[in-house]
């Protein structure tokens, strides 16, 4: 497993990477699936915001985002989620088949949709595609979602807080042949950190991220040539 460990505090992030904001001909080329957290009561759920807030935010990077709204009535068990991991699987091969570059395509989950992404990317079976873990992968044994580690497939990104409780590192159960990279926030709000919509919380992953990606479509580009 190639592998790199990134340590990012909230007071050092400003100085780690620096946001590329690409010009609108590019963002076209860019698509990323924004899965968001459980637990959504109903349209009037704060966390509405949050993330709606967060999908703005990425798509003002950007991206060619693909956002749904998923209420806990019906989004969080492990039927759901194996449910719409194939749902993503399905509309990636899609534009796949329709010649979008796989380096051009970015999975993003927080929380259980970190679960989601990581189903998504075995059904997805494509060792390019982009998948990025925020919140890394879980560690509660509470957590109920049925996840084959060994299926899992694409270059990969975790994103863990130290104090998470819920998630934490994805290290030593990827398949060791995978492209790896994985950061731990310092941000001292632990799983919530995530879905935190403030300019300077949304920083401490976001910035990691859009330089990660970068890094893949400039390496892909290169190797093509």
């Amino acid at each position: 497993m190639k592998s790199l460990t990134l340590f990012i505090t909230l007071s050092m992030v400003t100085c780690l990477v620096t946001t590329v904001v690409p010009d609108t001909a590019r963002a076209a080329e860019r698509h990323l699936f924004y899965l968001h957290g459980c637990c959504i009561k109903g349209q009037d759920d704060p966390k509405v915001k949050a993330y709606e807030t967060i999908v703005s935010d990425l798509k003002k990077s950007g991206f060619n985002v693909k956002y749904e709204l998923r209420t806990a009535d019906v989004g969080d068990n492990d039927a759901a989620v194996q449910a719409h991991a194939a749902k993503i699987a399905g509309e990636v091969q899609g534009m796949l088949s329709k010649g979008t570059s796989p380096g051009d395509i970015t999975v993003v989950g927080y929380s259980l949709g970190s679960m989601t992404a990581l189903v998504a990317s075995g059904l997805i079976a494509n060792p390019k595609i982009n998948i990025v873990l925020l919140a890394g992968c879980p560690i509660n044994p509470a957590i109920k979602v049925n996840i084959d580690f060994a299926k899992v497939q694409g270059r990969v990104m975790s994103i863990y807080d130290t104090k998470d409780v819920k998630f934490g590192s994805c290290q030593g159960r990827l398949p060791p042949d995978i492209t790896f990279q994985e950061v731990v926030l310092n941000s001292g709000e632990g799983h919530a950190v995530f879905k935190m919509p403030d300019d300077q919380h949304v920083k401490l992953w976001m910035d990691p991220l859009l330089s990660w990606v970068g890094d893949v479509r400039r390496k892909a580009a290169s190797a093509s040539r």
